[in-house]
Order: C-alpha cells, then sequence, then structure tokens
C-alpha cells in the first residue's frame, strides 16, 4: 500500500472521529439554537474561512468551479444543506448516540447506489457486511422489539437522520462520478459554499438566524467551534480526498465507525448507554469488518461425487 493510500484511509478513519463526536456537540448546540440556524452558522463560517484561506495561497481555480458548477450546487443542497437539516432536526428528539448509529446505514445505501450508478460488483463478503450493519441499525431504532419495525412505529428523530444519510451518500457517488478536473480541497471548497448559502436562504425565510445565534450562550458557540474547525473544516477536506482515492463504497464503510467514536464520547460525558446500543454496535462493527475485507468469507468448495452405475 502506497504512502497516498495509507494518507487517505488514516485520513477517513479521524473524519470518522470527528463526525461521531459532533453528533454529541450538536445534541448539545441544539438545546439553545434552532436547526436552521445552527446549521447556517456552522456551514457559513466553515466555507467562509475554507474560501479565504485556500484562495489566498493559490489552490483554488476558477476553471475548476466554472466545469463543476452545476455538480457542486447539488452537492451543496443535497449533500451539506440535506444532510446536516435532517440531522440537526433529528437529534431534537433522538439521541447523539441513535443518530450516529442510524448513519451507519450509509455503506449500505452508498453500496447500493454505486451498484445502480457505477456497476459496482457486489461479493460476498460486502453483501454479509451490509446484512451484518443494518441489523445492527434496525436492533437500535426498535429498541430489540421486531414489533417495532412491523408496526413501522420509528420515531421522527430516526427518520430524519436516515433521509439525511440518503442524501449525504447520494452526494458522495455524484461526487465521485460527476466531478471532473478537481481537488478535493476545490470540491470541499465549493460545494460547502452553496450548501451554506442554501441554509442562509432557508434559515431566513423559516427562523430568526441573528437573533437565534445572538441569544445562545458562549458554552453553545464553542461547542460549534469544534464542529467547524474539526467536524467540517478538517473532517470534508480528509472525507473528499478518500472519496478520491477509496472510491464513495470503499470509504462508506468506515462510516460504521461513527457510531464507535459517539458511544465513546457519551461514556466520558458521563451518559449511560443501553444494552441495544451495545448490541447494535456489534453488528455494525462486524459489518465493517467484514466489507473492508478484514474478514474472508469464502463459498464452500462443491465436492464431486464420483459416477457409479
Amino acid at each position: 500500500m502506497n504512502k497516498l493510500m495509507v494518507y487517505a484511509y488514516t485520513g477517513v478513519v479521524i473524519t470518522m472521529l470527528f463526525w461521531g463526536s459532533a453528533f454529541n456537540a450538536m445534541s448539545y448546540v441544539i438545546q439553545y439554537m434552532p436547526p436552521l440556524s445552527a446549521a447556517a452558522e456552522r456551514f457559513t463560517i466553515a466555507s467562509l474561512g475554507l474560501f479565504i484561506l485556500f484562495a489566498a495561497i493559490g489552490k483554488l481555480r476558477w476553471a475548476a468551479l466554472r466545469q463543476n458548477l452545476v455538480i457542486y450546487l447539488i452537492i451543496g443542497i443535497i449533500g451539506i444543506a440535506g444532510f446536516n437539516l435532517g440531522c440537526f432536526y433529528g437529534l431534537q428528539t433522538t439521541s447523539a448516540v441513535n443518530g450516529a448509529l442510524i448513519m451507519a446505514t450509509t455503506p449500505l445505501i452508498t453500496l447500493l447506489l454505486t451498484i445502480l450508478l457505477d456497476g459496482e460488483k457486489l461479493t460476498l463478503n460486502k453483501f454479509i457486511g451490509v446484512v451484518f450493519g443494518l441489523s445492527g441499525v434496525l436492533f437500535v431504532i426498535s429498541h430489540g422489539h421486531i414489533s417495532t419495525l412491523l408496526h413501522l412505529k420509528i420515531a421522527i428523530g430516526d427518520l430524519f437522520i436516515l433521509l439525511g444519510g440518503v442524501s449525504f451518500c447520494l452526494a458522495n457517488v455524484l461526487s465521485r462520478r460527476y466531478v471532473k478536473n478537481a481537488t478535493p480541497l476545490e470540491t470541499t471548497t465549493f460545494s460547502m459554499m452553496f450548501g451554506a448559502l442554501t441554509l442562509i436562504i432557508l434559515s431566513v425565510i423559516f427562523e430568526h438566524p441573528s437573533q437565534a445565534i445572538a441569544m445562545a450562550p458562549i458554552t453553545a458557540h464553542l461547542a460549534m467551534g469544534y464542529v467547524i474547525i474539526c467536524s467540517t473544516m478538517i473532517a470534508y477536506l480528509f472525507w473528499f480526498n478518500g472519496i478520491q482515492k477509496l472510491g464513495a463504497g470503499r470509504a462508506s464503510i468506515f462510516f460504521n465507525f461513527v457510531p464507535v467514536f459517539s458511544m465513546l464520547v457519551a461514556l466520558l460525558a458521563g451518559q449511560s448507554l443501553n444494552i441495544w446500543q451495545l448490541i447494535g454496535t456489534a453488528l455494525v462493527m462486524l459489518g465493517v469488518m467484514s466489507s473492508g475485507g478484514f474478514i474472508q468469507i469464502k463459498r464452500p468448495a462443491l465436492i464431486a461425487k464420483p459416477c457409479t452405475k
């Protein structure tokens, strides 16, 4: 494995750490700020920071923006605005750990999309990994009761986060397929700017962002600062680089680590975990190990019987 691949894998794992802990931080932020205002603050500051920094050192090419204008707009609306609205609204009525665990369905969704759009082959390892991962998430949202799933008694917050995950996966696959002649840095910055613009417009229409942001306590802004710097600016750069080097399907497998990091943060914060969350995590980890090839599952060999007359 060459150094570029090692850096890509390392960056994706660090991204999962930042995104896993972001669920805990955002759960705190939305106690003081409405979802649209919180999401708008996050991506307005992050996108401006990235744009000013990289434009100043000549890392942004307007040719890349012109060539990919439409796809950047789509990624910004779907993958940035849609994903974060799902998360922020979802975290109003579900826990950070539940939210992180539900987001672990992204490998399944991404795999299905890459099969449909990119013609990726479905191997036995990937299939079994998806089954384990999906089983873990279903175990969490049903609290271990199959009747919850049979009667579709799923919390609205869980549903919002699931829809946000679908938006995120679609944007990743579209990015890999349609972004041309652009660096991960350019894709991150330009798509984030369009996402921020979408969130600003929505927050002005439906909320009072300036008032909400001004009234939030300093602790909420400190938590938001962590989300902006680590979980947004740094994480998205690592993530788009991972997609470009590894592919959307392989990179998304690591999304199963998000709930693990979220649980660790919850434990450090003194929160208790439920048995179905622990079982769900175990199933999810088995899924990522199988899909990633860490556990090799082979079809049993067929033994030919001698013909007898």
